[in-house]
Protein backbone atom coordinates (compact mmCIF):
# COMPACT_ATOMS: atom_id res chain seq x y z
CA UNK A 1 0.00 0.00 0.00
CA UNK A 2 1.28 3.45 -0.87
CA UNK A 3 0.28 6.88 0.31
CA UNK A 4 -2.21 8.48 -2.06
CA UNK A 5 -2.52 6.59 -5.35
CA UNK A 6 -1.69 2.91 -5.25
CA UNK A 7 1.72 2.16 -6.80
CA UNK A 8 2.30 -1.59 -6.98
CA UNK A 9 5.88 -2.82 -6.98
CA UNK A 10 6.98 -4.70 -10.09
CA UNK A 11 7.67 -8.42 -9.61
CA UNK A 12 11.42 -7.73 -9.87
CA UNK A 13 11.29 -5.04 -7.15
CA UNK A 14 9.10 -7.23 -4.97
CA UNK A 15 11.61 -10.10 -5.22
CA UNK A 16 14.50 -7.71 -4.39
CA UNK A 17 12.62 -6.44 -1.36
CA UNK A 18 12.08 -9.96 -0.05
CA UNK A 19 15.73 -10.94 -0.59
CA UNK A 20 16.98 -7.78 1.11
CA UNK A 21 14.76 -8.37 4.15
CA UNK A 22 15.92 -11.97 4.44
CA UNK A 23 19.59 -10.91 4.22
CA UNK A 24 19.13 -8.33 6.98
CA UNK A 25 17.53 -10.94 9.25
CA UNK A 26 20.30 -13.48 8.60
CA UNK A 27 23.06 -10.97 9.42
CA UNK A 28 21.25 -9.73 12.51
CA UNK A 29 20.69 -13.28 13.75
CA UNK A 30 24.35 -14.13 13.24
CA UNK A 31 25.49 -11.09 15.22
CA UNK A 32 22.68 -10.95 17.72
CA UNK A 33 23.92 -13.27 20.42
CA UNK A 34 21.65 -13.78 23.39
CA UNK A 35 22.14 -10.74 25.60
CA UNK A 36 19.52 -10.56 28.31
CA UNK A 37 18.48 -8.18 31.05
CA UNK A 38 18.75 -9.47 34.61
CA UNK A 39 16.56 -8.14 37.44
CA UNK A 40 18.19 -5.55 39.66
CA UNK A 41 17.53 -4.45 43.22
CA UNK A 42 17.01 -0.73 43.69
CA UNK A 43 15.81 1.39 46.59
CA UNK A 44 12.23 2.62 46.42
CA UNK A 45 11.56 6.31 46.76
CA UNK A 46 8.37 8.33 46.63
CA UNK A 47 7.22 11.82 45.81
CA UNK A 48 7.77 14.41 48.53
CA UNK A 49 4.39 15.86 49.58
CA UNK A 50 3.80 19.55 49.01
CA UNK A 51 4.66 21.75 52.00
CA UNK A 52 2.44 24.78 52.57
CA UNK A 53 5.44 26.97 53.35
CA UNK A 54 7.14 26.36 49.99
CA UNK A 55 6.95 29.29 47.52
CA UNK A 56 5.58 27.29 44.57
CA UNK A 57 3.03 25.61 46.81
CA UNK A 58 1.79 28.99 48.03
CA UNK A 59 1.42 30.30 44.47
CA UNK A 60 -0.37 27.12 43.40
CA UNK A 61 -2.76 27.27 46.35
CA UNK A 62 -3.62 30.88 45.54
CA UNK A 63 -4.21 29.97 41.89
CA UNK A 64 -6.69 27.13 42.51
CA UNK A 65 -10.18 28.36 43.45
CA UNK A 66 -11.35 25.42 45.57
CA UNK A 67 -10.46 21.92 46.70
CA UNK A 68 -11.05 19.14 44.23
CA UNK A 69 -10.39 21.35 41.20
CA UNK A 70 -7.33 22.08 39.13
CA UNK A 71 -6.02 25.16 37.40
CA UNK A 72 -4.26 25.02 34.06
CA UNK A 73 -2.66 27.20 31.45
CA UNK A 74 -2.21 26.20 27.78
CA UNK A 75 1.40 26.20 26.55
CA UNK A 76 1.05 26.05 22.75
CA UNK A 77 4.17 28.09 21.97
CA UNK A 78 7.57 26.58 22.49
CA UNK A 79 9.29 29.53 24.19
CA UNK A 80 6.52 29.73 26.80
CA UNK A 81 6.62 25.97 27.36
CA UNK A 82 10.39 25.97 27.84
CA UNK A 83 10.18 28.99 30.12
CA UNK A 84 7.63 27.18 32.30
CA UNK A 85 9.92 24.21 32.86
CA UNK A 86 13.01 26.35 33.47
CA UNK A 87 11.10 28.62 35.85
CA UNK A 88 9.74 25.71 37.88
CA UNK A 89 13.24 24.23 38.13
CA UNK A 90 14.66 27.55 39.32
CA UNK A 91 11.95 28.09 41.94
CA UNK A 92 11.75 24.53 43.30
CA UNK A 93 13.04 24.11 46.86
CA UNK A 94 12.20 20.48 47.60
CA UNK A 95 11.77 18.13 44.62
CA UNK A 96 11.77 17.82 40.83
CA UNK A 97 10.45 14.68 39.13
CA UNK A 98 11.14 14.54 35.40
CA UNK A 99 9.87 11.80 33.05
CA UNK A 100 10.48 11.83 29.28
CA UNK A 101 10.52 9.54 26.28
CA UNK A 102 13.32 11.61 24.73
CA UNK A 103 15.79 13.83 26.56
CA UNK A 104 18.36 14.70 23.94
CA UNK A 105 21.98 15.79 24.19
CA UNK A 106 21.38 19.06 22.33
CA UNK A 107 20.86 22.71 23.24
CA UNK A 108 17.41 22.12 24.77
CA UNK A 109 18.35 18.93 26.59
CA UNK A 110 21.51 20.46 28.02
CA UNK A 111 19.66 23.61 29.05
CA UNK A 112 17.20 21.56 31.09
CA UNK A 113 19.91 19.35 32.60
CA UNK A 114 21.91 22.42 33.68
CA UNK A 115 18.86 23.70 35.52
CA UNK A 116 18.32 20.34 37.19
CA UNK A 117 21.96 20.28 38.29
CA UNK A 118 21.68 23.79 39.72
CA UNK A 119 18.54 22.81 41.60
CA UNK A 120 20.24 19.73 43.04
CA UNK A 121 23.17 21.84 44.19
CA UNK A 122 20.64 23.97 46.13
CA UNK A 123 19.47 20.82 47.91
CA UNK A 124 16.49 19.91 45.70
CA UNK A 125 15.99 16.17 45.19
CA UNK A 126 15.96 15.46 41.45
CA UNK A 127 14.68 12.20 39.94
CA UNK A 128 15.10 11.79 36.18
CA UNK A 129 13.35 8.93 34.38
CA UNK A 130 14.04 8.49 30.65
CA UNK A 131 13.07 5.82 28.16
CA UNK A 132 16.18 4.00 26.96
CA UNK A 133 15.41 3.99 23.23
CA UNK A 134 17.40 7.12 22.33
CA UNK A 135 19.98 7.31 25.12
CA UNK A 136 22.98 6.02 23.12
CA UNK A 137 24.09 9.63 22.54
CA UNK A 138 22.92 10.88 25.94
CA UNK A 139 23.88 8.31 28.56
CA UNK A 140 27.43 9.66 29.07
CA UNK A 141 25.99 13.09 29.84
CA UNK A 142 23.38 11.56 32.15
CA UNK A 143 26.04 9.51 33.93
CA UNK A 144 28.08 12.66 34.49
CA UNK A 145 25.00 14.48 35.78
CA UNK A 146 24.15 11.63 38.14
CA UNK A 147 27.48 12.26 39.92
CA UNK A 148 25.87 15.40 41.38
CA UNK A 149 24.53 14.96 44.91
CA UNK A 150 20.70 14.79 45.10
CA UNK A 151 20.32 13.55 41.49
CA UNK A 152 19.33 10.03 40.46
CA UNK A 153 18.79 8.86 36.88
CA UNK A 154 16.83 5.75 35.91
CA UNK A 155 16.02 4.22 32.51
CA UNK A 156 12.85 2.46 31.39
CA UNK A 157 13.10 -1.00 29.79
CA UNK A 158 16.79 -0.71 28.92
CA UNK A 159 18.88 -2.48 26.32
CA UNK A 160 21.25 -4.95 28.02
CA UNK A 161 24.28 -4.75 25.71
CA UNK A 162 25.92 -2.85 22.86
CA UNK A 163 24.87 0.37 24.51
CA UNK A 164 27.32 2.69 22.72
CA UNK A 165 25.40 2.68 19.43
CA UNK A 166 21.77 2.29 18.40
CA UNK A 167 22.65 -0.39 15.83
CA UNK A 168 24.53 -2.58 18.29
CA UNK A 169 21.80 -2.14 20.90
CA UNK A 170 19.23 -3.59 18.53
CA UNK A 171 21.59 -6.24 17.19
CA UNK A 172 22.34 -7.67 20.62
CA UNK A 173 18.64 -7.50 21.54
CA UNK A 174 17.30 -9.24 18.45
CA UNK A 175 16.18 -12.30 20.40
CA UNK A 176 14.61 -9.99 22.98
CA UNK A 177 12.74 -7.83 20.45
CA UNK A 178 9.34 -8.55 22.00
CA UNK A 179 10.50 -6.77 25.16
CA UNK A 180 12.55 -3.87 23.81
CA UNK A 181 9.82 -3.01 21.31
CA UNK A 182 7.81 -1.64 24.26
CA UNK A 183 8.78 1.93 25.15
CA UNK A 184 7.77 4.56 27.73
CA UNK A 185 6.28 7.46 25.76
CA UNK A 186 5.17 9.47 28.85
CA UNK A 187 6.11 13.13 29.29
CA UNK A 188 5.80 14.85 32.66
CA UNK A 189 7.56 17.46 34.82
CA UNK A 190 6.54 17.94 38.47
CA UNK A 191 7.96 20.63 40.79
CA UNK A 192 7.58 20.60 44.60
CA UNK A 193 4.31 18.69 44.30
CA UNK A 194 2.75 22.02 43.36
CA UNK A 195 2.96 22.47 39.58
CA UNK A 196 3.31 20.09 36.67
CA UNK A 197 3.81 20.35 32.92
CA UNK A 198 2.19 17.61 30.85
CA UNK A 199 1.67 17.24 27.12
CA UNK A 200 3.33 16.21 23.89
CA UNK A 201 6.78 17.78 23.93
CA UNK A 202 9.96 15.80 24.35
CA UNK A 203 13.08 17.61 25.54
CA UNK A 204 14.92 18.11 22.27
CA UNK A 205 15.64 20.99 19.90
CA UNK A 206 12.96 20.19 17.35
CA UNK A 207 10.16 20.47 19.93
CA UNK A 208 11.18 24.04 20.81
CA UNK A 209 11.96 25.45 17.35
CA UNK A 210 15.72 25.18 17.83
CA UNK A 211 16.38 22.67 15.03
CA UNK A 212 17.92 23.85 11.78
CA UNK A 213 16.08 21.24 9.70
CA UNK A 214 12.61 20.43 11.06
CA UNK A 215 10.47 21.66 13.97
CA UNK A 216 7.21 20.58 15.60
CA UNK A 217 4.09 22.54 16.44
CA UNK A 218 3.15 21.04 19.80
CA UNK A 219 1.09 21.55 22.95
CA UNK A 220 1.63 21.30 26.73
CA UNK A 221 -0.40 22.23 29.78
CA UNK A 222 0.82 23.89 32.99
CA UNK A 223 -1.18 22.39 35.86
CA UNK A 224 -1.75 23.16 39.54
CA UNK A 225 -4.23 21.77 42.06
CA UNK A 226 -5.89 18.41 42.50
CA UNK A 227 -4.32 16.78 39.41
CA UNK A 228 -0.71 17.25 40.53
CA UNK A 229 -0.66 14.68 43.38
CA UNK A 230 -2.16 12.15 40.97
CA UNK A 231 0.69 12.83 38.51
CA UNK A 232 3.17 12.37 41.33
CA UNK A 233 1.64 8.97 42.11
CA UNK A 234 1.95 7.95 38.47
CA UNK A 235 5.60 9.00 38.45
CA UNK A 236 6.25 6.88 41.56
CA UNK A 237 4.60 3.83 39.98
CA UNK A 238 7.10 4.05 37.12
CA UNK A 239 10.12 5.03 39.21
CA UNK A 240 9.72 1.96 41.43
CA UNK A 241 8.66 -0.42 38.66
CA UNK A 242 10.70 -3.52 37.90
CA UNK A 243 10.84 -2.24 34.31
CA UNK A 244 13.03 0.65 35.45
CA UNK A 245 16.80 0.36 36.09
CA UNK A 246 19.21 2.77 37.77
CA UNK A 247 21.62 4.18 35.21
CA UNK A 248 24.52 3.01 37.36
CA UNK A 249 23.43 -0.61 36.97
CA UNK A 250 23.88 -0.32 33.20
CA UNK A 251 26.72 2.15 32.67
CA UNK A 252 30.00 2.06 34.55
CA UNK A 253 32.84 4.53 34.97
CA UNK A 254 36.18 4.34 36.79
CA UNK A 255 36.21 8.11 37.22
CA UNK A 256 35.49 9.73 40.56
CA UNK A 257 32.20 11.53 41.16
CA UNK A 258 34.12 14.80 41.23
CA UNK A 259 35.71 14.12 37.84
CA UNK A 260 32.36 13.14 36.32
CA UNK A 261 30.70 16.28 37.68
CA UNK A 262 33.45 18.42 36.17
CA UNK A 263 32.99 16.69 32.83
CA UNK A 264 29.26 17.45 32.97
CA UNK A 265 30.01 21.10 33.66
CA UNK A 266 32.23 21.23 30.59
CA UNK A 267 29.89 19.26 28.34
CA UNK A 268 26.76 21.18 29.33
CA UNK A 269 28.32 24.64 29.38
CA UNK A 270 27.00 25.56 25.96
CA UNK A 271 25.24 28.64 24.67
CA UNK A 272 22.19 30.08 26.41
CA UNK A 273 20.29 30.63 23.18
CA UNK A 274 17.25 28.50 24.10
CA UNK A 275 16.81 30.47 27.32
CA UNK A 276 16.51 33.87 25.63
CA UNK A 277 12.89 33.08 24.97
CA UNK A 278 10.99 36.34 24.61
CA UNK A 279 10.84 40.03 25.37
CA UNK A 280 9.86 41.05 28.88
CA UNK A 281 6.34 42.08 27.87
CA UNK A 282 5.64 39.09 25.62
CA UNK A 283 2.28 37.35 25.73
CA UNK A 284 1.16 34.42 23.66
CA UNK A 285 -1.81 34.34 21.28
CA UNK A 286 -4.10 33.41 24.19
CA UNK A 287 -3.04 36.37 26.32
CA UNK A 288 -0.84 34.47 28.80
CA UNK A 289 2.54 35.82 29.86
CA UNK A 290 5.75 33.96 30.51
CA UNK A 291 5.56 32.07 33.79
CA UNK A 292 8.91 33.57 34.83
CA UNK A 293 7.39 37.06 34.63
CA UNK A 294 4.11 36.08 36.25
CA UNK A 295 5.82 34.63 39.32
CA UNK A 296 7.59 37.93 39.83
CA UNK A 297 4.52 40.06 39.23
CA UNK A 298 1.54 38.55 40.99
CA UNK A 299 -0.20 35.75 42.80
CA UNK A 300 -2.60 34.16 41.97
CA UNK A 301 -1.49 33.33 38.46
CA UNK A 302 -3.77 33.85 35.49
CA UNK A 303 -5.06 30.31 34.86
CA UNK A 304 -8.19 28.50 33.76
CA UNK A 305 -10.08 26.23 36.14
CA UNK A 306 -11.95 22.94 36.02
CA UNK A 307 -11.69 19.28 36.91
CA UNK A 308 -9.09 16.88 35.54
CA UNK A 309 -8.96 13.11 35.21
CA UNK A 310 -5.30 12.07 35.03
CA UNK A 311 -4.43 8.52 34.01
CA UNK A 312 -1.55 6.50 32.63
CA UNK A 313 -0.79 3.05 31.32
CA UNK A 314 0.75 0.71 33.84
CA UNK A 315 4.51 0.13 33.37
CA UNK A 316 3.59 -3.54 32.95
CA UNK A 317 2.21 -2.71 29.53
CA UNK A 318 5.82 -3.49 28.57
CA UNK A 319 4.98 -7.16 29.22
CA UNK A 320 2.77 -7.19 26.12
CA UNK A 321 -0.49 -7.29 28.07
CA UNK A 322 -2.22 -4.83 25.70
CA UNK A 323 -1.06 -6.14 22.33
CA UNK A 324 -4.48 -7.42 21.24
CA UNK A 325 -5.88 -3.88 21.40
CA UNK A 326 -8.79 -4.74 23.71
CA UNK A 327 -7.25 -3.72 27.05
CA UNK A 328 -9.85 -1.41 28.61
CA UNK A 329 -7.31 -0.02 31.09
CA UNK A 330 -5.09 1.74 28.55
CA UNK A 331 -4.97 5.47 27.95
CA UNK A 332 -6.14 4.85 24.40
CA UNK A 333 -9.19 2.92 25.59
CA UNK A 334 -10.07 5.68 28.05
CA UNK A 335 -9.91 8.30 25.30
CA UNK A 336 -11.84 6.21 22.76
CA UNK A 337 -14.52 5.60 25.38
CA UNK A 338 -14.83 9.37 25.90
CA UNK A 339 -15.05 9.85 22.13
CA UNK A 340 -17.87 7.35 21.78
CA UNK A 341 -19.91 9.33 24.31
CA UNK A 342 -19.68 12.56 22.31
CA UNK A 343 -23.02 14.19 21.52
CA UNK A 344 -22.22 16.82 18.91
CA UNK A 345 -18.56 17.33 17.93
CA UNK A 346 -15.20 15.60 18.10
CA UNK A 347 -11.91 17.17 17.02
CA UNK A 348 -8.85 14.91 17.04
CA UNK A 349 -5.32 16.21 16.47
CA UNK A 350 -2.67 13.50 16.25
CA UNK A 351 0.61 13.61 14.30
CA UNK A 352 0.30 9.91 13.52
CA UNK A 353 -3.18 8.47 12.98
CA UNK A 354 -3.53 4.73 12.42
CA UNK A 355 -6.99 3.70 13.69
CA UNK A 356 -6.93 -0.01 12.86
CA UNK A 357 -10.14 -2.04 12.69
CA UNK A 358 -11.21 -1.16 16.24
CA UNK A 359 -10.66 2.55 15.67
CA UNK A 360 -12.59 2.52 12.42
CA UNK A 361 -15.52 0.79 14.14
CA UNK A 362 -15.49 3.52 16.80
CA UNK A 363 -15.42 6.29 14.18
CA UNK A 364 -18.25 4.65 12.26
CA UNK A 365 -20.36 4.45 15.42
CA UNK A 366 -19.64 8.08 16.27
CA UNK A 367 -20.61 9.26 12.80
CA UNK A 368 -23.73 7.05 12.79
CA UNK A 369 -25.05 9.12 15.71
CA UNK A 370 -24.63 12.32 13.72
CA UNK A 371 -21.58 13.54 15.65
CA UNK A 372 -19.29 15.71 13.56
CA UNK A 373 -15.78 14.22 13.48
CA UNK A 374 -12.78 16.37 12.50
CA UNK A 375 -9.27 14.93 12.14
CA UNK A 376 -6.05 16.96 11.99
CA UNK A 377 -2.91 14.96 11.21
CA UNK A 378 0.32 15.37 9.28
CA UNK A 379 0.46 15.12 5.51
CA UNK A 380 2.94 12.65 4.06
CA UNK A 381 5.15 15.55 2.98
CA UNK A 382 5.32 16.93 6.53
CA UNK A 383 5.46 13.67 8.46
CA UNK A 384 8.77 12.71 10.09
CA UNK A 385 7.43 9.11 10.10
CA UNK A 386 6.40 8.52 6.48
CA UNK A 387 5.60 4.86 7.10
CA UNK A 388 2.95 5.95 9.60
CA UNK A 389 1.46 8.09 6.83
CA UNK A 390 1.36 5.06 4.55
CA UNK A 391 -0.58 3.09 7.18
CA UNK A 392 -2.94 6.03 7.77
CA UNK A 393 -3.61 6.38 4.04
CA UNK A 394 -5.20 2.93 4.02
CA UNK A 395 -8.10 4.32 6.03
CA UNK A 396 -8.31 7.81 4.57
CA UNK A 397 -10.80 7.26 1.76
CA UNK A 398 -13.13 5.22 3.99
CA UNK A 399 -13.11 8.00 6.60
CA UNK A 400 -13.90 10.61 3.99
CA UNK A 401 -16.78 8.46 2.76
CA UNK A 402 -18.12 8.36 6.34
CA UNK A 403 -18.12 12.15 6.42
CA UNK A 404 -15.00 12.64 8.55
CA UNK A 405 -13.57 16.12 8.01
CA UNK A 406 -9.84 15.58 7.40
CA UNK A 407 -7.08 18.19 7.48
CA UNK A 408 -3.44 17.35 6.80
CA UNK A 409 -0.81 19.70 8.19
CA UNK A 410 1.58 21.01 5.54
CA UNK A 411 4.97 22.60 6.02
CA UNK A 412 4.27 24.85 3.05
CA UNK A 413 0.86 25.91 4.30
CA UNK A 414 2.20 26.56 7.82
CA UNK A 415 4.24 29.40 6.37
CA UNK A 416 0.94 31.22 5.98
CA UNK A 417 0.28 30.95 9.70
CA UNK A 418 1.64 34.09 11.34
CA UNK A 419 2.28 32.56 14.76
CA UNK A 420 4.17 29.60 13.33
CA UNK A 421 5.94 31.22 10.39
CA UNK A 422 7.91 33.70 12.50
CA UNK A 423 9.67 30.89 14.38
CA UNK A 424 9.69 28.24 11.66
CA UNK A 425 12.19 30.03 9.43
CA UNK A 426 13.35 27.86 6.54
CA UNK A 427 12.89 24.57 8.42
CA UNK A 428 10.27 21.92 7.78
CA UNK A 429 7.17 22.42 9.93
CA UNK A 430 5.00 19.60 11.19
CA UNK A 431 2.58 18.84 14.00
CA UNK A 432 3.35 16.81 17.11
CA UNK A 433 0.34 17.85 19.23
CA UNK A 434 -1.87 15.16 20.73
CA UNK A 435 -5.20 16.84 21.49
CA UNK A 436 -8.86 15.82 21.49
CA UNK A 437 -11.76 18.22 22.03
CA UNK A 438 -15.18 16.69 22.74
CA UNK A 439 -18.49 18.61 22.61
CA UNK A 440 -16.70 21.90 23.27
CA UNK A 441 -16.27 21.13 26.96
CA UNK A 442 -13.76 18.29 27.41
CA UNK A 443 -10.14 18.30 26.23
CA UNK A 444 -7.66 15.45 26.17
CA UNK A 445 -4.01 16.44 26.59
CA UNK A 446 -1.17 13.98 26.85
CA UNK A 447 1.50 11.87 25.19
CA UNK A 448 -0.77 9.47 23.29
CA UNK A 449 -0.87 9.32 19.52
CA UNK A 450 -3.95 7.84 17.88
CA UNK A 451 -2.10 4.86 16.46
CA UNK A 452 -1.53 1.19 17.20
CA UNK A 453 1.88 1.74 18.80
CA UNK A 454 0.42 4.04 21.45
CA UNK A 455 -2.53 1.71 21.93
CA UNK A 456 -0.65 -1.57 22.20
CA UNK A 457 3.11 -1.14 22.58
CA UNK A 458 4.10 2.12 24.31
CA UNK A 459 3.08 3.34 27.73
CA UNK A 460 1.29 6.69 27.69
CA UNK A 461 0.09 9.45 30.02
CA UNK A 462 -2.94 11.67 29.58
CA UNK A 463 -5.62 13.83 31.13
CA UNK A 464 -9.23 14.62 30.33
CA UNK A 465 -9.84 18.24 31.29
CA UNK A 466 -13.44 19.31 31.86
CA UNK A 467 -13.46 23.02 31.12
CA UNK A 468 -15.37 24.91 28.43
CA UNK A 469 -12.83 27.72 28.66
CA UNK A 470 -9.88 25.43 27.89
CA UNK A 471 -11.82 23.68 25.12
CA UNK A 472 -12.53 27.07 23.55
CA UNK A 473 -8.87 28.12 23.73
CA UNK A 474 -7.64 24.85 22.26
CA UNK A 475 -10.31 24.89 19.55
CA UNK A 476 -9.18 28.38 18.52
CA UNK A 477 -5.61 27.14 18.17
CA UNK A 478 -6.68 24.15 16.10
CA UNK A 479 -8.91 26.34 13.93
CA UNK A 480 -5.89 28.51 13.21
CA UNK A 481 -3.89 25.50 12.03
CA UNK A 482 -6.81 24.27 9.91
CA UNK A 483 -7.25 27.67 8.28
CA UNK A 484 -3.56 28.47 7.83
CA UNK A 485 -1.40 25.40 7.94
CA UNK A 486 -3.21 22.41 6.46
CA UNK A 487 -4.79 20.91 3.37
CA UNK A 488 -8.49 20.10 3.54
CA UNK A 489 -9.21 16.71 2.00
CA UNK A 490 -12.27 15.77 -0.01
CA UNK A 491 -13.44 13.13 -2.49
CA UNK A 492 -13.84 14.10 -6.12
CA UNK A 493 -16.91 13.02 -8.13
CA UNK A 494 -14.73 10.09 -9.28
CA UNK A 495 -14.06 9.21 -5.59
CA UNK A 496 -10.39 10.18 -5.76
CA UNK A 497 -8.81 12.16 -2.93
CA UNK A 498 -8.19 15.87 -3.48
CA UNK A 499 -6.03 18.16 -1.33
CA UNK A 500 -7.53 21.65 -1.16
CA UNK A 501 -5.81 24.80 0.08
CA UNK A 502 -6.50 28.52 -0.13
CA UNK A 503 -9.62 30.52 0.64
CA UNK A 504 -13.04 30.13 -0.92
CA UNK A 505 -12.96 31.46 -4.45
CA UNK A 506 -9.18 30.96 -4.61
CA UNK A 507 -8.99 27.24 -4.01
CA UNK A 508 -5.91 25.33 -5.10
CA UNK A 509 -6.64 21.65 -5.72
CA UNK A 510 -4.03 18.90 -5.93
CA UNK A 511 -4.87 15.34 -6.91
CA UNK A 512 -1.78 13.54 -5.64
CA UNK A 513 0.14 13.65 -2.35
CA UNK A 514 1.60 17.18 -2.17
CA UNK A 515 5.13 18.16 -1.14
CA UNK A 516 6.56 14.63 -1.24
CA UNK A 517 10.15 14.41 -2.47
CA UNK A 518 11.67 11.56 -4.48
CA UNK A 519 13.67 10.24 -1.52
CA UNK A 520 10.55 9.77 0.58
CA UNK A 521 8.72 8.02 -2.23
CA UNK A 522 11.70 5.70 -2.73
CA UNK A 523 11.89 4.80 0.98
CA UNK A 524 8.19 4.00 0.99
CA UNK A 525 8.53 1.84 -2.12
CA UNK A 526 11.45 -0.15 -0.73
CA UNK A 527 10.65 -0.53 2.95
CA UNK A 528 6.97 0.13 3.72
CA UNK A 529 5.86 -3.41 2.77
CA UNK A 530 8.05 -4.86 5.54
CA UNK A 531 6.82 -2.67 8.40
CA UNK A 532 3.89 -4.08 10.32
CA UNK A 533 1.07 -1.67 11.06
CA UNK A 534 1.26 -2.61 14.75
CA UNK A 535 4.75 -1.07 14.92
CA UNK A 536 3.50 2.34 13.73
Amino acid sequence: MRAGRSVDATPRVARWQARFAALVLIIAAALGGCASLSPVDKPESFSIPAESSDPLVQVAAASVPSAGLSSFRPLPFSRFSLDARITLARHAVRSLDVQYYLLQNDSIGRALLRELRDAAQRGVRVRILVDDLYTASTEDLLMQLAATDNIEVRLFNPFPAGRAHALTRWTFSLLDFARVNHRMHNKMFVADGAFAVVGGRNMADEYFFQSRTGNFVDFDLLVAGDAVPRMAQIFDSYWNSKRVYPLGALVYSKESREALALRFDAAAASDDGPLTVAASDATDALGFSLLSLDLKASSPLKMLQGSMEVFADTPEKASGKSETGDDASTVTSRVVNALTQARSTVVVASPYFVPGKLGMKAIEAIRARGVRFTLITNSLGANDEPYASVAYSRYRKAMLAMGVDIYEVSSQELRGNRDVARVLGTTTGRSHAKIVVIDGNTTFVGSMNMDLRSSRENTELGALVHSEALAAEVSALLDSIRAHGAYHLRLSPEQDIEWVSGDLGQERVQRSEPEVDFGTRLKILLFAPFIAESLL
